[in-house]
């Protein structure tokens, strides 16, 4: 018998403006392999994750956890189209998975398409994403970059107030 469970664990993503936090998820069977690669910031095979898609046994919450882990190995490995694909996929089986929207907005950042990356980021806080504070953390990335600093400096506090061990929002507000 099948169980999924929804695990949680931030991961940082490789891209051109790295740091943005990411969401991982995790399904049953093949599904699993495809998380522990997806959670692994130093993995770039999407092989597990395309065996797990292939396998007709899958369940659609196995199919939509493991289209956004496969979609932020994308991200890491720079390919946002094909990670732009998956988390769209995820999102036309459940339109209301925060952490889908979370990491479709690390691809709109990937891309330098601030206002879409800040909209999805906000979106998955609307969705009650499970690790808020990594949405806030992103949210001061976009706002970094669109040299905003009140806005930045605001949004790492929130996630500090989220998360009070959060190092990587710290040294943001550190390093002002």
């Amino acid at each position: 018998m099948k169980k999924s469970i929804l695990v949680v664990v931030a991961s940082f993503m490789i891209v051109p403006a790295s740091a943005q936090m990411s969401v991982t998820t995790i399904g049953a069977s093949d599904a699993a392999e495809c998380f522990q690669h997806a959670n692994n910031d130093w993995e770039t095979s999407t092989t597990p994750c395309d065996i797990a898609l292939r396998d007709g046994s899958t369940t659609r919450r196995d199919r939509k956890k493991t289209l956004v882990n496969r979609g932020i190995i994308h991200n890491r490995n720079g390919a946002l189209s094909f990670a732009f694909a998956d988390f769209n996929a995820a999102l036309e089986i459940d339109d209301d998975l925060a952490e889908a929207y979370l990491n479709r907005g690390n691809s709109w950042f990937a891309s330098n398409n601030f206002d879409n990356a800040l909209s999805d980021y906000e979106h998955a806080l609307a969705l009650d994403v499970a690790q808020p504070w990594a949405a806030w953390y992103n949210i001061g990335l976009v706002h970094d970059a669109r040299k905003e600093r009140d806005e930045a400096r605001a949004a790492y506090m929130r996630a500090l107030e989220l998360k009070p061990d959060f190092t990587l929002a710290q040294q943001k507000l550190e390093n002002r």
